[in-house]
């Protein structure tokens, strides 16, 4: 899988459901991109520095990837890359 952001930068799908303690330290990087797929990702968009804290917040307790809550989480997050040492977070609201 691939996305293309509004730069023209290529991002590739490097892995898929991360487990929350690296969504933890790729949300608190102020240098990794995190974009938000609000409304089961139909609207992605990039988060604002200011957001991050908020975001970490409703992550951290509803997500359901390994080493978040299966059973009542809303939240998938997935890493992508493009050229080396270039990160972003991907994270999904399954509303």
């Amino acid at each position: 899988m691939t996305l293309l952001d509004e730069e023209g930068t290529s991002w590739v799908l490097h892995r898929k459901r991360l487990d929350l303690r690296a969504v933890r330290r790729l949300v608190k990087d102020a240098t990794t991109p995190v974009v938000w797929g609000a409304m089961g990702g139909i609207v992605p968009r990039t988060a604002t520095d200011a957001e991050r804290p908020e975001l970490w917040a409703r992550i951290k307790d509803h997500y359901m990837g390994p080493g978040g809550t299966w059973s009542t989480g809303r939240y998938l997050a997935h890493e992508f890359r493009a050229e080396p040492g270039k990160r972003m977070l991907y994270v999904e609201d399954h509303c």
